[in-house]
Parts: C-alpha cells; structure tokens; sequence
C-alpha cells in the first residue's frame, strides 16, 4: 500500500508523456525511478512499473479518474520542470583559426557538406579534408566562403593526392591564388601530442561552425592520435577539420572510432583496456605533407617505417594500409590480427608470442586505379633466419 499513491502519479504521467514515457524516458522528477515496462493504459487493461525493485501493477481507471489524476499531477510536469537544458554557448574561435577552416559541398545548391582547412607544407598552401568526404561529395566540389560584406561564394577545386581510406584517410588540394585574402593557412605541427595533452580543434557540423577548446588526446602514433572532445558531441560534417595544439594544426578528424572494433582488438592493452566507442581519430599531420610531397615529387619514396623484432619490412606509403598480420608455425597459421590504424607499426611483435622458428606476415593494402581491384602486397619474415620476402624481388624491401 505505501507504494499506491506513488504507482498512481506515475500511471496519471504516462497519459500526459505518452510514447517518451512509454519508452523509458522520464521527465524531470521522475529521472531516478527505473521503469521495466510501461504501457499506456488507453490502450491496455494495465500499466507496470518497478519502483525500488518492487514490481507494481496499476490497473486502468475511469475517465473521471484520470481526469483527477491529470490535474493532481500537471503542477508536477510544469515546463520549467521538463525543459531540456539548454546548450552551453560556443566560445568563438581566434580570427586566424576560423579563416583557415571553410567547408566543402557537391555543388553551390547542396546542403551536404564537409570540413576543410588549409595548411602550409614546404612552403606552399595546400587544403586538406578526409578522403571519405570526397566519397561523399565527389572529386571536384565546392569551397564555400564569405567575401567582405559577408555574403557567400563559391569556388570549385580539383583533388590532386589521396591516402588510402583504411590507413591515411586523407586528400589534398590545390587552393586558387586568387583565394589567398580570404584564407589564412595554419602552420603544421609534426610532433605527435602526448597523452593527455590538451588540444582544441575547428570545424563544421551540419554546416554550422564549431570550436572546440578542450580535447583531450588519449594515444597518439605516427598513424593515428586518439582523443576525446569534450566540448559537444561531433555532428555530420565534422570529418576533414584540423586537430590543433598550440593553434598549429597536428592532424585532421576522420571520424569516430566504432562499437566493433572494441570487441576484438588484441591492441587494446596499449590503451589500458579503456573503451574507445566514444574516441575520436585523427590523422597526424605528416601525412598530408607525404602526400605533398608525393605531388611534388613523383617517384620518390616516401612513407612510414614498418618493422618486426627491429627488423624494416617496408615503407608505408600514403595510399596505402596494412590489413592484417599473420603468424605462421610449422606451416600452419597461429594468429590472424586484422591491422587497424592506430596500432603501432613499428613493434608488431607485441601482438604475438614468438618463438624461433615462426614467421610474420605483414599484408598491405594497395590504392588502385577507381574501379579496380586494390592490389596485395605481402611481406614474409623469417623470425630464424631473418631473411624477409617482399613482392618486388622474394628477398628483399622495396
């Protein structure tokens, strides 16, 4: 019986919330009660609740009833009461920062859009956005900026270099010199930030502006940082925006690291078994200046050292990934690890327990042409003899 008067205020609120309430969503004064089901009682004989993990069952009242109950609870459920709280204001980002970051969009009439930002590498302005954005948009879209009065325009740019979406999801651009007074490029930070460092970061979401001025860097490797912005949850739109340490930028925003990938992962021991549904990865910034460079000069190797035990298997270019790392014992496979970006490349060992006589097998992921089929690169080595097979010649790095 001490619970009667209670269940009734809650059935009286189910009326008045209808479906949220039926979900489990309790507004206000309602919020520490936990609710195992909730049927609204329109439409069914009766409403349970569990209060204080005790199972209650309400059983449905008169029209007169509820009318009473109505009144005796709308002074409880008052707007001030079941208001959502309003959003803190985004402070405003520096001048400097905000001219450097501008958005990209299909065509001057599309509303879908992604983060861009310009940057100088040896010398010169490049723009710069994740690779899957360019998926989304297209090769030749939009940048959308504002001239002095305010009013916007637009100028189409063609992509010239792109990394491979499973490693350095990234792409460059040419910027028009002509854009040069609208746009302030941001200085690179090759230093990959320490753990906890704080960071800040500038972009769009859904096509509005966002600064962010707490980020938290969690893991940082020359493949990937992880952190966790703090401010506000990150929108559509936010992927090809810079990381910034000291108003530099450090690296650009790919996305969200997903429910998956937390399951399985042996690397997870570098990060002290923590979560990670909730981080954000970022691209170090090197990697647009390798993909520059590639530009610039064709041919010439350029990329991250990828290495077993100290010993160099190969030199991982921008456009491409390592997909997976295999163990082989007496001929037979050991261990099969699916590569992700944010391992560590050059001590892969501590993904496996060698012994004398395994081999490692590092496969590579290759760009190709757009409609073909990426190539496969394996690299073979032999923990005995420390001999290493490569696909150019069977013996030796590229």
């Amino acid at each position: 019986m001490q619970y009667r008067g209670l269940a009734l205020v809650l059935a009286c609120a189910c009326f008045l919330t209808g479906p949220a309430f039926a979900q489990g969503k309790l507004p206000g004064v309602f919020k520490d009660f936990k609710i195992t089901h909730a049927l609204r009682a329109r439409w069914f004989n009766k409403v349970r609740f569990q209060v204080n993990n005790r199972l209650l069952t309400v059983p449905t009242r008169s029209q007169a009833a509820n009318t009473l109950a109505r009144r005796l609870i709308t002074p409880l459920l008052r707007t001030s009461v079941l208001a959502p709280a309003e959003p803190r204001p985004l402070l405003p980002a520096p001048k400097n920062i905000r001219q450097a970051v501008f958005t990209l969009q299909h065509s001057p009439q599309t509303h879908g859009k992604g983060s861009a930002f310009a940057v100088t590498i040896n010398g010169k302005m490049w723009g710069v956005t994740a690779k899957h954005v360019l998926n989304d948009i297209g090769r030749e879209p939009y940048i959308e900026l504002f001239d002095e009065n305010g009013k916007p325009f637009y100028t189409q740019i063609t992509t010239l270099k792109e990394g491979h979406l499973r490693g350095a999801d990234i792409a460059i651009f040419k910027i028009p010199e002509e854009l040069g007074k609208y746009i302030v490029p941001l200085e690179p930070d090759e230093k990959l930030p320490s753990p906890r460092h704080p960071a800040q970061s500038a972009g769009f979401s859904h096509g509005n502006f966002a600064w962010f001025t707490k980020i938290d860097v969690l893991f940082s490797s020359t493949h990937r940082i992880l952190a966790r912005y703090q401010d506000f949850p990150v929108l559509n739109g936010y992927c090809g925006s810079p990381l910034l340490v000291n108003g530099k930028a450090a690296g650009v925003f790919v996305g969200i690291v997903g429910n998956t990938n937390t399951q399985r992962a042996a690397w997870r021991a570098l990060l002290d078994h923590k979560p990670i549904n909730d981080f954000n990865q970022i691209v170090p910034i090197q990697w647009v200046r390798r993909l520059a460079e590639q530009v610039e000069m064709p041919g010439q190797p350029v990329g991250s050292l990828v290495r077993v035990l100290g010993r160099p298997i190969t030199h991982l270019t921008p456009d491409e990934a390592v997909v997976q790392i295999e163990q082989f014992r007496k001929g037979r496979v050991l261990k099969q690890i699916p590569a992700y970006p944010f391992m560590d490349y050059l001590h892969l060992e501590r993904f496996f327990d060698i012994e004398a006589n395994d081999k490692i097998r590092v496969v590579i992921q290759k760009n190709g042409q757009p409609g073909t089929r990426p190539a496969e690169l394996r690299y073979d080595l032999d923990i005995t003899t420390g001999t290493l097979a490569g696909p150019a010649d069977g013996n030796s790095m590229r």
